[in-house]
C-alpha cells in the first residue's frame, strides 16, 4: 500500500486532554531504542492489560482530532494524523454481538444518509453528531473518511473485530472488519486523570501533583469545575452544549493563567 510521503514535524509528547477527564498518550507507543512499535490488536490489548492505560475507542480517538482542532493544538493535531499516515492505528475493537451496524460500508458522506447508518455512526462510532464528525475528519485529515464492516459470515464467526485508521492516498480508512489477530499497526494508550492521583477534589489534589504538567493540571481543574453543569447537556443540542462548554472552559483558562 503507498503511504504519502511526509514531511518531518515536532510531535507532542505531552498527553492530550480530552474533555471527558481523559488523557490520550501524546505519541504513539516507542521501544526502548526509540522505534516506534508494531503490534496486532490482541498484541495491544495484553500490552495495556497490567497497567493504568487502554486503548482508546474510536470515538475518543476522534475527540481528539477535534479537540486538537479546537484548540489549534498544530502539534497535537498533525501527530495523530502522521501516526495515521505512516501506519495502521489501533483504536480497540468493537463487537458485533451487541452492534446496530449495518453490513457493509462506504464513504461515510453518502452512509449517513441512510437513517440505519446515521443512527449506528453516531451510537457506536462517534458519540457524536455524525454529519459534523465527518465533516471534520474531512477537513483536518484532506480525505473523504471511508468505512468497512465484516458481513453476516464474518460476524458470527469472529463477532470481536480490530478497529483500524488509516489516512491512504485517496481516503480516511476506518476499518472496523479486521480480526484482533490480523493485521498490525501503532497504538496510542489512553488512562483515565485519576489513575494518577490527577483528579481535581475538593482538596485541590491535581494542582499538587508534581506528576502532571501546569497544562495537565489547568485542563483537569477546569473540567472538574465545569463538570458540575454536565447535567445541563439536555437543553442544549449536544454539539450546542459541547460549543458552550469549550468557550466556558477557554475563558476559564484565560482567566487562571493571569
Amino acid at each position: 500500500m503507498k503511504m504519502e510521503t511526509l514531511q518531518t514535524i515536532n510531535r507532542t509528547v505531552e498527553p492530550i486532554g480530552l474533555d471527558n477527564g481523559l488523557l490520550l498518550d501524546g505519541e504513539a507507543e516507542k521501544d526502548v531504542k526509540g522505534n516506534y512499535m508494531r503490534n496486532n490488536q490482541q498484541g495491544w490489548e495484553q500490552r495495556y492489560a497490567n497497567t493504568e492505560k487502554r486503548f482508546p475507542t474510536i470515538a475518543e480517538l476522534v475527540s481528539g482530532l477535534r479537540q486538537s482542532e479546537q484548540r489549534q493544538d498544530v502539534a497535537a493535531l498533525q501527530g495523530i494524523l502522521q501516526d495515521m499516515k505512516e501506519d495502521w492505528l489501533c483504536v480497540g475493537k468493537l463487537d458485533y454481538r451487541n452492534s446496530n451496524l449495518p453490513m457493509g460500508g462506504g464513504y461515510l458522506a453518502n452512509l449517513v444518509k441512510d437513517p440505519a447508518w446515521k443512527r449506528a455512526l453516531e451510537n457506536e462510532i462517534f458519540e457524536y453528531d455524525a454529519p459534523e464528525t465527518i465533516d471534520m475528519l474531512q477537513r483536518v485529515s484532506g480525505k473523504q473518511p471511508y468505512l468497512l464492516t465484516p458481513d453476516a459470515s464474518g460476524r458470527r464467526s469472529t463477532p470481536e473485530r480490530a478497529v483500524w485508521l488509516l489516512i491512504d492516498t485517496d481516503r480516511f480508512g476506518l476499518s472496523c472488519s479486521n480480526g484482533p489477530i490480523y493485521g498490525d499497526g501503532r497504538a496510542r494508550g489512553v488512562r483515565e486523570v485519576d489513575a494518577a492521583g490527577a483528579r481535581v477534589g475538593k482538596s485541590g489534589s491535581a494542582y499538587r501533583n508534581p506528576a502532571m504538567t501546569e497544562e495537565e493540571r489547568l485542563h483537569s481543574g477546569i473540567e472538574e469545575q465545569l463538570s458540575r453543569f454536565d447535567g445541563f447537556a439536555g437543553t442544549y443540542s449536544r454539539e450546542n452544549y459541547h460549543k458552550i462548554k469549550q468557550e466556558v472552559a477557554q475563558s476559564l483558562k484565560g482567566l487562571y493563567k493571569r
